[in-house]
């Protein structure tokens, strides 16, 4: 099982395009999208560039993402998305209601929480979960295009290209 996850591409064609080629090369049964999808561009192409991400796609709202937009969408935006792998719960969001400042009460020790919103890329043990910040391939504020893997051995933080930036391992 692997699960791709991008955040924040605020209606970037290019930065959309960017995840279809890691699409294709990564081959993740699931994608998540943690928010902010759209933007300032017509939300029209974003949603129909969003659609070509393989594997089975989850689009959690960002606070960049309005009802008007979401209506162009091939599925629902849910404001988080709850999935049970790994022996363990993960929680994507992302990331202005929920962050490593503001946990989540039903995540426990071991739990993962991966969310968007700050647009760096980073990932972290605290208070017992682990902590998945995406960052942004289209708006990086640290100026390092990334995204996140999570599979069988952890989280993985990647550079565009496939580079590990950082990794942390389930224990």
């Amino acid at each position: 099982m692997k699960i791709l996850v991008f955040a924040d591409f605020h209606g970037s064609v290019s930065g959309l395009q960017q995840a279809i080629e890691i699409s294709k090369r990564e081959h993740p049964d699931k994608t998540v999208v943690c928010g902010d999808l759209f933007g300032w561009n017509n939300p029209k192409d974003a949603a129909e560039l969003v659609s070509k991400l393989d594997g089975v796609l989850y689009l959690v709202k960002g606070n960049n993402d309005y009802a008007t937009a979401q209506s162009f969408l091939p599925c629902e935006m849910e404001d988080n998305a709850i999935m049970y792998h790994f022996g363990r719960k993960l929680f994507f969001t992302h990331g202005d209601r929920y962050n490593s400042m503001r946990i989540p009460p039903l995540l426990q020790e071991g739990d993962a929480l991966i969310h968007g919103h700050s647009h760096v890329g980073r990932l972290r043990l605290y208070n017992g979960l682990y902590v998945a910040n995406v960052g942004s391939l289209s708006r990086p504020r640290d100026g390092t295009p990334n995204y996140v893997t999570i599979d069988e051995q952890g989280i993985i933080l990647k550079l565009a290209n496939g580079e590990i930036l950082q990794q942390l391992n389930w224990d």
